[in-house]
């Protein structure tokens, strides 16, 4: 319990920091709710009764409703306001507050997290969650306050009209809580048991109608079929987890509403209600009327409490793994380090092996490679070799499990990682393009007008020289253009190979020490990857690069060829002192000789 309060302590604080006269209006709202209830059906009702049981004059029953009446009428005008207007605008603002600091933090997540299918599954359920966990924190509040008061109200006119029937209300409130619990406990477990199937029915859900998949889908139908297989293999998974919960979640609803609740309350308290006013007298006939039609009320609100007690305990969990995600402690996102000196420096990687989890074989084995300011280097092997890899621990998106990785002699790891980062310039293999302007796809940044005028000649210099220069000059918009026409009709679908000289202009505005090009002409064809080989080269002057590719014509003149396998350098050379080896490189250039002059 103590947890659960802290919990919703935590959601109130957050909610009240972001829109605190909603909050306490909220407040106000389910107060006003249950007084204007418990005025109408029980005082105004008992005092209508009491006026012909005993023969009062009827301007007296007149009056006292005319009073309730204005009450209610002044309570009420603030209401429309409250529901058609302020619900509205509020919540979005309650949503943004949790979610921006769940973005913030997912920036920060260490790469190894995504690799961790315990961490990601809990990373999933709480963003899924958040907007949730909210709602039901407002609902929570909104019950509670509608409980206290129907509770307080309710309790102190049984207590002062006939304070044993309280004692079959208790009774029930009691057991039904016990089983509202256990009943929630269930639907908790069966949720977390579903949420890595519900994950995987929804990754299938989607691919079947992102355009990003539509023209393999329709080439191979097979792989439709398979995928149509898994998201019935996912429900069907989904269905019998469910189908095991069923016999024991009908139990416990049945004893919770009928055997704990109807029959305790309906049947026992309704006997001994009609005995007390017509066989002891203790009670007279307005009051037991009066008694009889709250009793529902207050077993209603009983029960709302003993479910809100248990539908907390539920939330809780959920606000569990949102406080557990956001007070994660990244080990390498860290803002913090010293800063790397100016200049270009010497890279080095000293008996550096790596894995990505503890029980899975070693990636990388005790590599060792220095890097001179200014050299060419060229990482070739085959699919697995561990290429990029080395190149994601270069830019410290992962830490080494042995070994150590220095730059301007100091290890990375000391230095602030976006400092570190600020000196490279990368074009991923995997590259994506986001939904907004194609300035913003350049710089990789937000852009003021100011900026985007001051910017503009050098994001138009890096894609010229990227080799997109021809298809800048026939947008419309230029640099303002919208990449997808996802959000804007008159955006643009860039074709694979536009998107990549988009994604190699970035390397090229960011102008840094190191570049990284990870296949960067894959999507090419050959005169642009001519024409892209002759940019990066004059653009990487007195720069320190590296090339990952499988297309031996971008490697060849580079300084050094590191050649992999299984995570080892095999082979280190020049082009023509590893074929001269006439080792795995030479074999890989056999292959592709045919393509290039030598």
């Amino acid at each position: 319990m103590k947890n659960v309060l802290k919990n919703h302590m935590y959601m109130w604080r957050l909610c009240f920091k972001v829109c605190p006269g909603y909050m306490l209006y909220t407040i106000f709202d389910a107060f006003r709710y249950r007084f204007m209830i418990f005025l109408e059906h029980t005082l105004c009702i008992r005092y209508i009764l009491r006026c012909a049981e005993y023969g009062e004059p009827f301007y007296k029953a007149f009056i006292f409703v005319g009073i309730v009446a204005l009450l209610m009428f002044l309570l009420m005008i603030p209401d429309g306001y409250f529901a058609h207007t302020w619900h509205f605008t509020a919540k979005p603002k309650l949503y943004r507050a949790l979610k921006e600091q769940m973005f913030e933090k997912a920036s920060v997540l260490d790469l190894d997290c995504y690799d961790n299918p315990e961490y990601y599954n809990k990373f999933v359920l709480a963003v899924s969650e958040a907007e949730n966990s909210i709602e039901r924190f407002l609902t929570t509040v909104k019950n509670a306050v509608q409980c206290i008061t129907a509770l307080t109200s309710l309790g102190i006119f049984y207590l002062l009209v006939d304070w044993k029937g309280i004692v079959f209300v208790l009774v029930s409130f009691v057991l039904r809580f016990i089983l509202s619990k256990k009943l929630n406990k269930v639907n908790y477990d069966v949720r977390l048991e579903v949420n890595p199937k519900e994950r995987k029915r929804n990754y299938v859900n989607r691919i079947l109608y992102l355009k990003d998949y539509a023209k393999e889908l329709r080439m191979h139908p097979g792989v439709g079929r398979y995928l149509r297989d898994e998201f019935e293999l996912a429900n069907s998974e989904m269905i019998e987890i469910n189908r095991k919960a069923s016999m024991k979640r009908s139990i416990l609803s049945f004893s919770r509403v009928y055997l704990v609740g109807d029959f305790i309350t309906d049947v026992l308290y309704i006997a001994y209600l009609i005995y007390s006013a017509a066989v002891l007298h203790t009670v007279d006939y307005s009051s037991a009327v009066v008694l009889f039609n709250n009793q529902g009320s207050l077993r209603g609100s009983m029960n709302m409490l003993a479910d809100l007690i248990s539908q907390t305990h539920e939330n809780s969990l959920y606000i569990d793994k949102i406080r557990e995600f956001l007070a994660y402690e990244p080990v390498i996102e860290k803002d913090e380090g010293g800063l790397v000196p100016e200049g270009i420096g010497k890279l080095s990687i000293k008996d550096m092996s790596f894995r990505y989890r503890e029980d899975t074989p070693n990636i990388l084995n005790h590599i060792s490679l220095e890097v001179n300011p200014g050299e060419h280097i060229a990482i070739v092997g085959y699919n697995g070799a561990g290429k990029t890899t080395l190149i994601k621990l270069l830019m410290r998106l992962y830490d080494p499990t042995e070994g150590e990785i220095t730059y301007h002699s100091g290890n990375i790891a000391k230095y602030r990682p976006t400092d570190y980062r600020r000196r490279f310039g990368v074009v991923f293999q995997d590259f994506q393009l986001y939904g907004a302007k194609l300035a913003n796809n350049v710089v990789m940044d937000d852009l003021s007008d100011d900026a985007l005028d001051s910017e503009k000649e050098k994001m138009t210099d890096a894609l010229e020289r990227a080799g997109f220069g021809e298809r800048l000059k026939s947008l419309n918009k230029g640099l303002l253009t919208s990449v997808t026409t996802e959000f804007d009709k008159e955006g643009v679908d860039f074709s694979g190979g536009e998107g990549q000289k988009i994604a190699i202009s970035r390397a090229f505005y960011k102008d840094a020490d190191i570049l990284i090009m990870d296949e960067p002409s894959s999507a090419l064809d050959p005169i642009a990857e001519y024409e892209l080989n002759s940019a990066m080269e004059e653009a990487a002057e007195g720069k320190t690069v590296f090339y990952i590719s499988h297309r031996l014509s971008t490697t060849r003149n580079a300084d050094r060829i590191i050649m992999l396998e299984k995570g080892s350098i095999i082979e280190e050379g020049t082009h023509d002192q590893l074929l001269a080896l006439n080792g795995k490189y030479a074999q890989m250039w056999k292959v592709q000789s045919g393509n290039y002059e030598k």
